[in-house]
């Protein structure tokens, strides 16, 4: 990698205007000759992967893998200095431990932004000191090539997108769909998460949390299977910033897996489809309809005004008390340990005996230590203002 280094280093010493331009081919993602291949099949993209031992790279050659925008890119076969960009792509990198990489982050990481509260943030500050390399939409080239990363793991960027950035940079750019853990869109989780994997050589730690994923989820189906009569529910406040009681999801994964009747579920208009399962906003009127026995609230936004609004006294959940606190299950994309724990606490909430085994904050604290590496609950808690559990009063 030395080589490829200083080729860069160069470029930025005496082509400071020419970052607009392809640099050279370098690391562009064409492949080598005299390769061998193999394939992992429980996976379908990210996995196919190609060594030239004829490489010049101090790190032992380079491969080639298949990313999320079908493009063939070719990387080190050590990866010592990696950056991520995009929503989900730092969250990724972290699940894999390999936050010690990690030589620059986007604005939105770094301790002079709003709201840092995410799971991985959380469990790895030292995250939030490193140098910016621009903002979340625009990252800017010139920072990511003082970095000098071998690698940049960039999230929902199309194959377009990808190959401008990586001819800038004269450095490999592999693209991930991060997705979501509904139905539709696990498979991405797992093919981004073992697509990461790959290109950190930390494919095992990928498999085993894919493992652990699945377990839990089975985990969390059977123990709900049996019953026969499931409680309404509605979830309100989702996703971080100033959503409202009313922006809801059809199809959120903590219900899904424990097997209440969401009853948003079969809400089909006005859907916002971007990065992860639709969300949507409902009338009041609606909501006042379905008249949902367990009201969770997204703790990411600012204020719960709206649980204390007279029109809203009728509702059952609202009448019984029984409207509970979770943690947000996206904040710059999903965060996948969070969807897991917050399933955990709605269980106990809608389904005292079957989770009657359960501490919901313990269980939390258990699944973050596997995905982020150090159990956050209560720093999420504290961030957030609240925790699992009932809210008091609507605040």
């Amino acid at each position: 990698m030395e080589k490829q280094r200083s080729r860069r280093r160069f470029l930025r010493r005496t082509l400071p205007g020419t970052l607009g331009v392809s640099l050279l081919a370098g690391c562009s993602g064409s492949k080598g000759t005299d390769t061998t291949t193999s394939t992992d099949a429980d996976s379908s993209k990210g996995t196919t992967t190609t060594s030239d031992s004829g490489s010049e790279d101090a790190g032992g050659g380079t491969r080639t893998v298949t990313d999320a925008a079908g493009r063939d890119v070719t990387v080190p076969a050590s990866v010592e200095r990696v950056v991520g960009l995009g929503p989900g792509a730092l969250r990724f990198i972290t699940y894999l431990g390999a936050t010690d990489r990690v030589v620059g982050v986007e604005r939105l990481e770094t301790k002079n932004e709003k709201r840092p509260f995410r799971p991985y943030v959380l469990a790895r500050p030292e995250l939030q000191e490193l140098p910016s390399v621009g903002s979340r939409k625009s990252p800017d080239p010139e920072l990511l090539l003082e970095r000098d990363p071998d690698l940049v793991v960039r999230a929902y960027a199309s194959a377009k997108k990808a190959d401008g950035l990586q001819n800038k940079l004269d450095t490999p750019v592999v693209s991930i769909n991060p997705g979501d853990l509904n139905d539709a869109l696990r498979p991405d989780f797992y093919d981004s998460l073992r697509l990461v994997g790959e290109v950190l050589n930390e494919k095992k730690r990928a498999d085993e949390l894919v493992s652990y994923t699945k377990e839990t989820i089975s985990d969390l189906n059977g123990r709900t299977a049996g019953v026969s009569n499931p409680p309404k529910t509605y979830v309100g406040y989702l996703g971080r910033g100033k959503h409202g009681l009313l922006y809801t999801q059809p199809e959120y994964p903590p219900f899904s897996f424990v097997g209440t009747n969401n009853v948003a579920r079969d809400v089909t208009d006005g859907l916002k489809k971007k990065k992860g399962a639709p969300r949507v906003t409902i009338d009041a009127e609606q909501l006042i309809k379905w008249d949902p026995e367990y009201v969770f609230v997204d703790l990411g936004t600012e204020s719960y005004d709206d649980l204390s609004k007279s029109e809203y006294e009728s509702i059952a959940a609202v009448e019984e008390g029984n409207v509970f606190g979770v943690f947000p299950t996206r904040d710059y994309s999903i965060n996948f340990g969070t969807a897991l724990a917050d399933a955990y606490a709605v269980g106990t909430a809608c389904f005292p005996d079957q989770f009657g085994d359960i501490d919901p904050a313990k269980k939390a604290d258990a699944i973050y230590e596997r995905f982020v590496g150090e159990p956050v609950y209560d720093e999420a808690a504290a961030a957030y203002g609240n925790g699992f559990g009932r809210m008091n009063g609507g605040q």
